[in-house]
């Protein structure tokens, strides 16, 4: 049977794309890959959900009623546009209300936790667009300078305070309105390498500052940092997800702890006003944000320009949502079924947002006995068995109704990164043609055999509960383990979301889990620390040198070109021969927004939030009317 005309018109684009980029392209990402959307001619997407649905809506900033105003990841965002009207609350339906491991900025590993931190924190660099890999700064006066590969001099804001309110000041006196130092960096980057805390354990993002030799403070506003070996991904580091910049005065100092509301106490561009669990997260405008004027050439002088952002708790299903949307108690929000934003645009004269996730679902397993499990997945053709049994294509239509990426190592939305889709779909458990998928599961009972697979079983299999739509698939992937191996497989729904699953991964005690993870903006993210024998996210019990010594070269190559094609061999060797963590799927994102709010921002995973300093309500469109104050 031949390949389908979408599979062929996609490996085309994204190779005339790779082209196209490969000069431009900077060392912390590109432009997202277009979605992927059914196997072959007879296994087309749901109504409504044509991969294609909104591909050259940003060509236009003013679509019709009811098309797509952008998507996001596609290409270079809307210009912004200059402020008109000033003031009022936005308001969407999200999940940023949620604790699921802890406030603190430099532990959490949750991604909705991560918006809430973009809110308040700063960084000294921060992504302007992760898509692009496009950095500027933030508390930096420039972006660092590096006379040689080891050492870069980081100038720090001479205006930036902390927020200062009458509760801040009620409890940390000493840190309401005091400027922000270098100590202040100095400190955020040593707490997270100090291997005497007691939550050692709980610094994801330590492999990163495990590389620096020492960090100097040369006056109260500059510092030096040199690092034991060229890193190429440094400055990306200075602006990564956790990255940020706190003082030191906020944490505990018996118990390394900063895990309280109270203790949110940052320099970005919101203060956090109101933290309700799982009802609502209030954040007001920062009156002294050190950025405020930054954009004032473009007509967006005295930023943030609303009075504050509420995020709402979803509700448990879309007509909830739609009715919310459509009565404009809220000005944006996603929804579960994605077909479905069409239908409501069209009918209210609001528009399509989509935006491509560089998160994925994905399943973990244990490669190697732990002090706490003994694996059953030793043998590589037990996990090769499994990750080709399972359908990617039919999780992806299932889950995002056809709006999806397959997913890769590195997520196929990171484009100048990932692994080319003409390279992915050689591999069993990705290729297309049916009777490809035929042999692929052929090859896979054989494998399971082979490798004593029958005696593995009945084993547990940890899923999560947030976003339902993993807890409602879990039923398919346990019949498709069952029915192509004979695999007998229990579910253990984690009710909290990931707490109980990410316990289990430090400990390294699950065999086998079901969930998400979190997206990110550069490859080493993707890579170091999950695979590499050290790495803080290594939950499989992975120890492979030849592995280790890939990851850590293309760590110290500053070659463009020859650090992408390193990041390419460590994707195929974990295809091919780890198989710890099997990547399934990527969504695209879709959801409604009224024409009145401008400036709107979406990136590929939570933590972008900063952005809303330049987000504003037109109270002079005519959509505007009948919103709720």
């Amino acid at each position: 049977m031949e390949e389908s005309t979408h599979w062929k018109k996609l490996s085309r684009a994204r190779l005339s794309r790779r082209r196209l980029l490969a000069r431009a392209a900077g060392i912390g990402g590109g432009l997202a890959a277009l979605s992927l959307a059914g196997c072959n001619e007879k296994e087309k997407p749901p109504s409504g959900a044509s991969p294609t649905t909104g591909a050259a809506a940003q060509e236009s900033p003013q679509p019709a009623v009811g098309g797509v105003f952008h998507r996001w990841g596609a290409g270079p965002p809307p210009p912004l546009e200059p402020v008109k009207t000033r003031g009022g609350i936005l308001r969407w339906l999200g999940q940023e209300a949620i604790t699921l491991d802890t406030f603190d900025p430099h532990q959490s590993q949750f991604g909705p936790i991560f918006a809430t931190h973009a809110f308040v924190f700063s960084k000294i660099l921060k992504y302007q667009d992760n898509y692009r890999g496009i950095m500027v700064t933030d508390l930096a006066e420039t972006i660092p300078e590096t006379p040689d590969q080891l050492t870069y001099v980081i100038k720090i804001r001479p205006n930036v305070l902390f927020h200062d309110t009458d509760n801040i000041r009620a409890n940390f006196p000493e840190v309401a309105g005091r400027q922000l130092t270098a100590e202040d960096v100095k400190y955020s980057i040593e707490r997270q390498t100090n291997t005497s805390s007691p939550k050692a354990a709980l610094y994801y993002q330590k492999g990163h500052w495990e590389m620096i030799d020492k960090i100097e403070v040369v006056d109260p506003l500059t510092l030096r940092i040199t690092t034991k070996q060229p890193v190429a991904p440094f400055v990306h580091y200075l602006a990564d997800t956790n990255a940020f910049i706190i003082a030191k005065e906020l944490v505990d100092p018996a118990s390394d702890e900063m895990n309280s509301v109270d203790r949110m106490v940052g320099t970005g561009p919101f203060i956090l006003d109101k933290f309700t669990a799982l009802q609502l997260l209030r954040v007001v405008r920062n009156p002294q944000w050190f950025a405020s004027d930054d954009l004032a050439d473009q007509g967006l002088g005295g930023r943030p320009l609303l009075d504050g952002l509420d995020a709402i708790w979803p509700p448990a299903d879309d007509t909830a949502t739609e009715v919310a949307f459509s009565s404009k108690q809220v000005d944006c929000t996603a929804v579960g079924d994605h077909r479905i934003p069409d239908r409501i645009a069209a009918e209210t004269g609001s528009y399509v947002e989509e935006w491509i996730s560089a998160s994925f679902v994905n399943s973990r397993l244990l490669v190697a006995d732990s002090e706490a499990a003994v694996s059953p997945f030793k043998d590589l053709r037990l996990r090769q068995a499994i990750s080709i049994a399972v359908d990617r294509s039919q999780m992806g239509q299932q889950m995002f109704q056809g709006f999806f990426n397959f997913g890769s190592p590195v997520a196929q939305a990171i484009v100048n990164w990932a692994l080319p889709l003409e390279e992915l779909a050689k591999k069993p458990g990705y290729r297309f043609k049916s009777e490809d998928r035929e042999q692929d599961l052929a090859d896979a009972r054989k494998m399971w055999e082979a490798a004593g697979g029958p005696a593995v079983g009945p084993i547990e299999i940890y899923y999560s509960g947030i976003p339902s739509s993993v807890a409602d698939y879990w039923p398919q992937l346990q019949r498709q383990l069952k029915e192509v191996l004979g695999l007998e497989a229990n579910g253990t729904l984690d009710s909290t979301g990931y707490t109980t699953i990410a316990q289990g991964f430090l400990q390294k005690r699950l065999v086998f889990s079901f969930g998400w993870d979190n997206g990110w903006m550069e490859p080493d993210d993707y890579l170091y620390p999950y695979f590499h024998s050290t790495g803080p996210r290594n939950s499989f019990n992975l120890s492979d040198p030849t592995l280790d010594r890939m990851l850590e070269e293309q760590r110290q190559e500053f070659d463009l070109e020859r650090r992408r094609q390193l990041v390419y061999d460590i994707q195929h060797y974990l295809l091919d021969k780890v198989v710890a963590r099997l990547d399934w799927a990527s969504d695209i994102t879709r959801g409604m927004l009224w024409p009145y709010l401008k400036n709107r921002w979406y990136s590929a995973w939570f933590g972008d939030t900063f952005q809303h300093a330049d987000t504003w309500l037109d109270s002079t469109d005519p959509t505007f009317q009948g919103r709720p104050s």
